[in-house]
């Protein structure tokens, strides 16, 4: 049970000797921690915000190996993907699930069709796999009614797969818990620890969750910096060079209803032929993702009006059948991809490959790709490998996830409803189900969630405030109108009481809500 009192007693027992500090607690951090949990390692996890709340709660929602990349021939980091996103589709059913790909040619587009299908080729060779198929144009409307027919010369079909982002993270890190390992968002490292030659042998950490606890200076034999875009300025404290260029990637979310979608569809934009995406996910439409530089940090990140104009004219011109406006988005978001820097000179040419380093003892990670978190942890982990006791050996083949001892679906969820309730929770569905009342073993819809998933949330998944709730654990704030505050009294009933909060708490949290909304999951 991760509440309040979850927090203080853990933060009561942090002053031991660690074998490995992981700081950050995204998508990185959690595939480290969890690896080091398996095997066995004494493994603390910090987090200053909450987990999942940078880059990883943030992505384009996809598990894929980057077809584009092959455009730039980044053949390796495709490889390595497609390889991890078929393991992951086996290994977290219902969590992350096979998704389907239309990607149409045109006569403008400056890809043949030809060109289409060597490229899904090659994409499905290196996996390996042999799934895809060319589509004649006269059959396309049948696969999409909405898209674009003018000028069309025919489609291929590929698959990569969906995921939510924000539960895969969190799923990881709550399975490494329960390998003994203990995570903590809402800690906040503000200080390395040294010996007296100089080397990083621990970290200070701060509260952040408004407990009042005090700060503490913790030891361990490694420190591992996991930190995605805020890594440079982890490392001002071990060196002044820059390693990291920072990429924007925002998204636009429609109703269903005004973008009916049946299948995800690779969009080449009118403009710059880049390629996006639009993707059906969650019962809403997702468009997506810029790719723009962006030099300066901030607590979070947000769309600019341009990137909102950009999307949309993608958008407009592949379905002219149904065109949007801005006034029909439910929500944006926007997130920072950490890009070792290479020097490309166009954001989307720039390498998606990993890198570590040692600097005074301070193990750093960074660049890569959600979709091969466990490579990036088997590489690190293998890297530090002769400061641990034994000297183990990581594999980014080993199995990260737990599968249910016992699963008895209740009569009144799908099949596919319940498949999903176990990619999400795991072995934790089961009681979830069981402690809930009845009539809320219905679907939040448009969500896949149920309404009985909010008071387990805020019971067990350390929720310090309501935007980890509603943008987080569950995606209410992306998918729902006005980030959900229309269901704002339901969930109140059911989210309060678990969280144990008075009624000036939830007010002043309702509203810390709302303004975050606003600000950075909205129009600019």
């Amino acid at each position: 049970m991760w509440n309040q009192a979850w927090r203080k007693d853990s933060w009561a027992n942090l002053q031991q000797k660690w074998d490995v500090i992981v700081v950050g607690g995204g998508i990185t951090g959690a595939g480290i921690f969890n690896m080091l949990a398996r095997h066995h390692y004494h493994v603390l996890l910090l987090e200053a915000q909450d987990f999942a709340f940078g880059t990883s709660s943030r992505s384009s929602k996809l598990v894929h190996g980057g077809l584009r990349y092959l455009q730039n021939k980044q053949f390796d980091v495709v490889r390595e993907s497609v390889r991890e996103r078929e393991r992951l589709i086996k290994e977290a059913p219902g969590l992350v699930e096979k998704l389907g790909f239309i990607f149409a040619g045109y006569e403008s587009m400056g890809r043949s069709d030809r060109a289409l299908a060597v490229g899904v080729r090659i994409y499905d060779l290196l996996a390996p796999k042999w799934e895809h198929r060319t589509i004649p144009k006269q059959q396309i409307p049948k696969w999409e009614p909405l898209i674009r027919t003018d000028k069309l010369t025919g489609a291929v079909l590929y698959y990569d797969a969906l995921v939510d982002d924000s539960r895969l993270v969190f799923r990881v890190i709550q399975e490494g818990a329960d390998k003994a390992g203990l995570a903590l968002n809402y800690a906040k490292v503000s200080g390395l620890l040294r010996d007296p030659q100089g080397q990083v042998i621990g970290v200070r950490v701060e509260d952040q969750s408004g407990s009042n606890l005090n700060p503490l200076e913790l030891q361990a034999r490694v420190v591992i910096n996991a930190t995605g875009p805020w890594s440079d300025l982890v490392r001002t404290n071990v060196s002044a060079t820059p390693r990291l260029r920072k990429l924007r990637g925002s998204h636009l979310i429609f109703s269903r209803d005004k973008l009916p979608i049946r299948q995800a569809v690779t969009m080449i934009h009118p403009a710059d032929h880049r390629a996006l995406f639009a993707i059906p996910w969650e019962g809403v439409t997702l468009i997506g993702t810029t790719d723009l530089d962006q030099d300066f940090l901030e607590r979070e990140t947000r769309i600019t009006a341009q990137e909102v104009d950009y999307l949309l004219e993608a958008t407009n011109h592949i379905f002219p059948k149904h065109p949007v406006s801005a006034d029909d988005i439910v929500s944006t978001f926007s997130g920072l991809r950490p890009i070792i820097d290479a020097g490309a000179e166009a954001p989307s040419k720039a390498s998606r490959g990993h890198g570590f380093w040692d600097e005074d003892g301070l193990v750093t990670i960074s660049g890569g790709k959600l979709t091969i978190f466990r490579v990036m942890a088997a590489d690190v982990l293998n890297f530090i490998s002769g400061r641990l006791p034994n000297q183990p050996v990581f594999h980014h083949k080993e199995a990260l996830f737990d599968q249910p001892e016992r699963s008895t679906k209740p009569s009144s969820l799908s099949a596919q409803d319940w498949r999903g309730l176990i990619g999400r929770y795991g072995k934790l569905a089961q009681q979830l189900v069981d402690q809930a009342a009845p009539d809320l073993l219905n679907q939040l819809e448009p969500l896949s969630n149920l309404w009985a998933e909010i008071t387990w949330s805020a019971k067990n998944e350390a929720i310090v405030h309501l935007d980890d709730l509603l943008l987080r654990r569950i995606r209410i704030g992306l998918c729902l109108p006005q980030g959900g505050l229309g269901e704002i009294e339901k969930i109140k009933q059911l989210a309060q009481p678990a969280l144990g909060w008075d009624e000036a708490r939830w007010h002043s949290e309702v509203q810390r809500y709302r303004e975050i909304w606003q600000k950075y999951y909205y129009l600019p």
